[in-house]
This record gives C-alpha cells, structure tokens and sequence, in this order.
C-alpha cells in the first residue's frame, strides 16, 4: 500500500516536532534554572543593606539642650514629690517619663501582681535598665521573653492602657485649672 508522500511527510514532521520539543525543554529547563541562579547569587543584585541612621546627640540646638535641662529638673522635682505621697516607684533606672506623665505609677508593685507593667519599664527591662533588687529576680526563658519571680513580664492589658491615657488626659485638664 502506498500512502500518499504529504501523509508520510506529515508524520515525520510530527515526529520531529515532538522531538524537537523533547528538546528544547531539556535544554531550556537547565538553561533557567542556571539563569536564576547566577542572578540569585550575583552581588550586584542584592538590595543594600539597610543601617539605621546613627542618632547624633549633638544635633540637638543649645535652647533645645536647655529645655531639656530644666524639663528634667522639673520632672526630678515631680518624681519625689510622687514618691513622698507614695504614687510612684520604679523597678528601673532613671525616670520613667511615661509614669510620671500619668501622676505615678507602682512598677514594683505591677511586677509582683504579675498583670503588666507600663510601656517605659517594659521597655527598660528588656534594655537590662532593672533595679538592682529586681534584677536578681529577673531571668530570660527560651523564647527570649523577661520572667520575674517566674511570671512572664508583659506590657499593660489594652483596658489598663486606656484607663492610665485618661488619667494623663485628667491630670493634664486638672493641671491647666490650676492658677499660679
């Protein structure tokens, strides 16, 4: 039986097309793969690195630097006056800023109670800023997460957040009705 030469040419072009696609995906699959990863490792393609920038304490103006000088003289003044009416005690070093403007708040006493401590002296404890008798009751778990006397140390409940913003929020409204 002879078949027709369009009919057997049809069939070997089929087969060499099939062939040819055997291929060129063999050759094109490796060539990808080779392509990504000569541009995954290449140098000059990596984004840069991201540094902070380096924060520069003496950018600070002269009358920048003297407000600060006497805010602080004013807010040591405010700290003991706290204290003495037994509103306010640290766990950490130095003030906390964030207390004092909310009228004082017990950290010592938060950190017993195990129920959250204010943002500032969550802050501080993790940046090893602790009292010397709270220190000695600190410890780090696995996690990374600060204990104190076992009890994991957190931030303020959202509740309690809110409660000590309206106490500032008060004791701001309070503070402008006074007279001089």
């Amino acid at each position: 039986m002879n078949l027709p030469s369009f009919i057997f040419d049809s069939a070997v072009d089929d087969r060499m097309v099939f062939k040819m696609q055997k291929l060129s995906l063999i050759v094109f699959a490796p060539a990808l793969f080779a392509a990504g990863y000569l541009l995954g490792s290449a140098e000059s393609l990596h984004p840069p690195e991201v540094v902070a920038a380096p924060q520069d304490s003496q950018r600070l103006s002269s009358e920048s630097l003297l407000t600060y000088k006497q805010s602080r003289l004013i807010l040591d003044s405010l700290s003991d006056m706290l204290s003495a009416e037994q509103r306010h005690r640290s766990a950490t070093e130095g003030e906390n800023f964030f207390a004092l403007s909310v009228g004082g708040i017990d950290s010592l006493q938060d950190l017993e109670e195990g129920r959250g401590v204010d943002p500032e002296t969550f802050a501080a404890l993790y940046a090893d800023r602790a009292l010397p008798d709270v220190a000695e009751h600190l410890e780090t778990d696995d996690n990374g997460r600060i204990r104190y006397k076992g009890n994991i140390v957190r931030l303020y409940s959202r509740e309690k957040l809110k409660e000590v913003f309206r106490r500032r929020t008060e004791l701001r409204n309070r503070a402008g009705s006074v007279s001089d």
